[in-house]
């Protein structure tokens, strides 16, 4: 088990920069499609200067995604024993699953250089996955081969699937809180057989709710990307600061 990095994204922006700003909105539970539009009108505004750096959190309707790498055979046919849809999408990767008790994250930042690069921008998001994970007592830890995400174990907690367009991230991450297994095991999820899924439920023995999760997340991946104030458009709210991994509420947690 490697050890945590510190902070391993506070290079992003200079000492004499402006304070940043992240927008977090809550889109709540929503279909693929949906939530892919949002996504995508974020992303434009961004690229045109004309908003502020997004994490956008959902939890989505049970849903099959396909990537660009994906290969129907694995499907397994499971679309039409399980009766649930099935999305072609524009990200990397291959077949996975999404539904409820996932905590779905899509950030929508502009990664300034020098880390304009993604393998070390996935290697950032699985540090604060990691330590979402810690906060609620289940150690993870990440594969070093091609197959990214995060771990416990053989078994798979969390997906990472991201894609840069002119340096500014999209799509993200999904990690399984209560979410049913049973999907992933009727697949060839992200085209490794014999892949095992599990969740924190799982892992912990106690229940995670979508807001534990999210403000762990919040929380970690504003204070790694150097954010200072963080505004939660759904309410209105905006703080100064990064809410620490202390203002977390999950069971059996370090906070």
């Amino acid at each position: 088990m490697r050890r945590l990095p510190r902070n391993p994204c506070l290079l992003l922006r200079a000492a004499d920069d402006e304070s940043l700003r992240l927008v977090v909105r809550d889109l709540g539970r929503r279909k693929y499609a949906d939530a892919l539009a949002v996504q995508e009108s974020v992303l434009a505004a961004r690229l045109a200067g004309g908003a502020e750096d997004h994490l956008l959190f959902v939890e989505h309707e049970p849903v099959f995604t396909l990537g660009r790498a994906a290969h129907t055979d694995d499907l397994l046919d499971a679309p039409h024993r399980l009766g649930v849809e099935v999305f072609r999408t524009g990200r990397g990767g291959g077949v996975t699953y999404h539904g409820p008790g996932q905590m779905v994250a899509y950030p929508i930042i502009s990664l300034p250089p020098p880390r304009r690069d993604v393998r070390w921008y996935v290697g950032a998001l699985q540090s604060v996955l990691r330590r979402v994970c810690a906060d609620c007592g289940v150690e993870a830890d990440v594969d070093e081969g091609p197959h990214p995400g995060v771990w416990v174990a053989v078994r798979k907690i969390a997906a990472i699937v991201v894609a840069l367009r002119r340096c500014v991230t999209w799509h993200g991450v999904a990690l399984n809180l209560t979410t049913d297994l049973d999907p992933f095991a009727a697949i060839v999820p992200c085209g490794i057989r014999g892949m095992r899924a599990t969740s924190l439920a799982r892992e912990s023995h106690q229940e995670v709710s979508i807001g534990m999760a999210q403000r762990s997340f919040q929380a970690h991946f504003a204070k790694a990307f150097g954010f200072d104030e963080i505004e939660d458009s759904y309410n209105g709210e905006v703080r100064e600061g990064c809410a620490g991994p202390s203002s977390v509420d999950c069971p059996n947690g370090s906070g």
